[in-house]
């Protein structure tokens, strides 16, 4: 009994595989046909898909700063009682990190007590809330050396499997401090509740998710400030305007997006909360001194298709 399938089907799974290789993981098939043999390899490209865009996404998070670059990175499985139960090392460029030493052991073992209260304070945040994406320095100390990295959890699409993410970082140039001191005088003539909720607002302006854009005043709105101690406030603290943080963190996105993925340019600049792409383009070139294009030519890191499969 032969098995007719139609070209379409066929043509899909084709382009689907296409932009796949080009870094499109967000592609899915159409799996509302009849079930057949090819449904089966439709099937397991959404599958490879998903997974591919969980791991990206996950580590594009973890990203620190443009001042760094990723030696390796790795997913581990771990217990909800933190014991490593697999490693899959995604990139590893100097070959620091043996498997074998980790696997069995408690997490907590290659930590410092500093280091542990910070690591466990973050996994049972994630545990109570596991929606809170979060990633935080670590540092690990394996046969007493010192490496430092980032580090965060999640949840591999919907299963109930816990997996920690760590990068190991190196410097690549020496950044100037973010901000420069504050004078005590200064600081004292703030309200403190003012300050708190001012140094709130930035943190969540810094967590990378940026195609929800917040204006002054819904932010002034959701902290209850009134909106000239709120710009006073955020100048004060951090030496430049809000609008001029806010540009240049989105700026930043844009360029670790540019060198470490595949996106399209169109698609970078949604991720950075521009819907019109001659905005985007005008700011990136004002901020970096370079189109878009230009900057992906020059830093392109190469993360490619093959750096996502489980080793």
């Amino acid at each position: 009994m032969s098995i007719t399938i139609s070209k379409e089907r066929v043509k899909a799974l084709i382009e689907a595989l296409e932009e796949l290789s080009k870094g499109n993981y967000t592609r899915r098939l159409d799996l509302k046909v009849e079930q057949d043999c090819f449904s089966h390899a439709e099937v397991l490209f959404n599958i490879l898909a998903g997974d591919y865009e969980s791991k990206f996404k996950y580590f594009i998070s973890l990203q620190p700063t443009l001042g760094y670059e990723f030696v390796t990175t790795s997913i581990v499985k771990i217990s909800a009682q933190g014991q490593i139960l697999d490693i899959s090392l995604v990139q590893d460029n100097q070959k620091s990190f043996d498997e074998t030493i980790y696997i069995n052991r408690n997490v907590l073992d290659f930590l410092e007590d500093d280091q542990q209260e910070k690591w466990m304070k973050n996994f049972l945040l994630f545990l109570q809330t596991p929606s809170h994406k979060n990633s935080f320095s670590l540092q690990l100390t394996v046969a007493d050396k010192k490496m430092n990295g980032y580090c965060g959890f999640h949840y591999m699409d919907k299963s109930h499997d816990i997996w920690m993410s760590f990068a190991l970082v190196n410097p690549i140039v020496q950044q100037d401090p973010l901000t420069t001191p504050v004078s005590l005088e200064k600081l004292r003539k703030m309200n403190e509740e003012e300050r708190d909720k001012i140094q709130k607002i930035h943190a969540l302006i810094g967590n990378k998710e940026y195609e929800r854009i917040y204006t002054i005043e819904e932010l002034c709105q959701l902290f209850d400030l009134s909106k000239n101690a709120f710009q006073k406030g955020f100048k004060l603290l951090y030496n430049q305007t809000f609008y001029t943080y806010y540009l240049n963190k989105r700026m930043e996105y844009a360029q670790q997006l540019l060198a470490y993925s595949t996106l399209s340019i169109q698609a970078i600049a949604e991720k950075c909360g521009f819907s019109d792409y001659s905005n985007f383009f005008r700011n990136f070139q004002k901020v970096v001194h370079l189109s878009p294009a230009q900057y992906r030519k020059q830093n392109y890191k190469g993360l490619k298709i093959e750096d996502y499969i489980i080793k």
